[in-house]
């Protein structure tokens, strides 16, 4: 995934107070979590709610000054409560409809809340509901923004719309590309070429590159965005006060942006036809807890910031270093900072080695458990393993033929 970050445990008193006089912004003392969806809907379906297009959960730890954004793929099949205490099955982007149609208590956002915390344990403090309009607005309004764009991206028939013979053509090159609002709408809603997975990855590089605006010099983010909000606030919804606003706003200022993570629930999941033939996305009960408790309990690993190289020692065809390298990036190590090494032992490996050269013994003790490895795998260096590492890695991995690379996504529909 994207970037490095960490969390404490979840608490659900709400942040925010009585309305302050003074000229200090409205503290926010204790973790919050809120849901942020933006809608799928049709400019001809006026203001109902409709599925959402979007999912994320932004996690706010003012205390240690970190941050996290969790995406849903929108396809992710799960179990959604009912008012009268049971639950069926759907894709999880149905749960704000179902709640608005069914009378749920609390309604869409309240059903919407209950389905994430019944199957991934997320408890929701605050939602947010955004209409794709006022996205685009927002996003002129800062002057547009500039986003770091990976790959190539071609949509020829992209329509944010959807209305007859109304295109909007997205051709996207990699490099930093300075996108408006309608364009930078576009690169975060194109399913052309792409995964879900991917939209969700290029949705968090907008909500990143808005924070690099907002947070910018050229923008006091503290005296704009009390107007920025009383703009456009009614064109979301929400049950966020005005007078918590300004507490957020010096978040914003606050929490670096090496600070923030951002994961998906994307690697955890594994492509399913349902008995009616509907392709959803299943969710691995275990894969996903390692990803939440990554981004929402993972704090000392982001402050270790360890560096860790590793080599291939299993009996394997496969290319297994990039696997573990796909794995240990996607459960919050920062891109980047795990290397595979083209160095390898000189033949095959029982039992993983986790070589620890610089004391950080948490990253280490976190790479066992992930590869699923006994906490014996973790050792200090010693002289002999000078030559080792052909990088400057605090951790070198061998992998072992003991290694577990495939958790995440180990579910199966009869689980469900």
């Amino acid at each position: 995934m994207l970037f490095p970050g960490h969390a404490l445990p979840i608490v659900t008193s709400l942040p925010g107070g009585p309305p302050d006089t003074s000229n200090d912004p409205s503290p926010i003392n204790k973790r919050i979590n809120v849901l942020i969806m933006g809608l799928d809907r049709r400019p001809d379906e006026g203001d109902i709610f409709t599925r959402t297009d979007t999912m994320i959960v932004a996690t706010i730890d003012p205390q240690t000054k970190t941050a996290g954004i969790l995406g849903i793929p929108r396809d992710t099949y799960v179990n959604i409560p009912t008012k009268g205490g049971g639950s069926f099955q759907d894709r999880i982007n149905t749960a704000l409809e179902y709640g608005q149609t069914d009378n749920y208590p609390g309604g869409g956002p309240q059903l919407a809340e209950d389905t994430i915390e019944k199957n991934f344990g997320i408890k929701i403090d605050h939602y947010v509901i955004i209409d794709f309009t006022a996205f685009k607005e927002v996003i002129d309004d800062l002057g547009g923004i500039d986003v770091d764009v990976p790959d190539y991206l071609d949509d020829p028939l992209y329509s944010d719309t959807e209305l007859p013979g109304d295109y909007f053509p997205l051709h996207f090159v990699p490099g930093m590309q300075h996108m408006d609002g309608r364009t930078a709408l576009g690169y975060a809603r194109s399913r052309n070429t792409t995964s879900d997975l991917d939209r969700i990855e290029r949705q968090q590089r907008v909500i990143f590159a808005v924070m690099d605006k907002m947070t910018s010099p050229s923008f006091n983010v503290l005296s704009n965005a009390l107007d920025l909000w009383h703009k456009y606030k009614n064109t979301i919804v929400t049950d966020i006060s005005d007078f918590m606003i300004p507490g957020f706003a010096k978040l914003a200022i606050d929490i670096p942006q090496d600070q923030i993570n951002a994961l998906s629930l994307g690697p955890c999941t594994t492509p399913w036809t349902t008995p009616g033939g509907a392709d959803v996305l299943l969710p691995s009960d275990e894969g996903c807890k390692r990803i939440v408790d990554a981004l929402f309990y993972d704090q000392q690993l982001s402050a270790e910031g360890a560096v860790v190289e590793v080599q291939d020692g299993t009996s394997s065809q496969q290319d297994v270093a990039a696997q573990a390298v796909t794995l240990l990036t996607n459960l919050g190590f920062p891109q980047g900072s795990v290397i595979e090494s083209k160095a390898a032992p000189s033949g095959t490996v029982a039992n993983t080695e986790i070589i620890d050269y610089t004391g950080k013994t948490y990253s280490a003790a976190r790479i066992a458990e992930w590869l699923g490895v006994p906490a014996t795998a973790v050792r200090d260096s010693t002289p002999l393993d000078a030559g080792l590492r052909t990088t400057n890695a605090d951790i070198v991995v061998v992998l072992g033929d003991d290694a577990n690379l495939g958790a995440l996504s180990s579910t199966s529909a009869a689980n469900q």
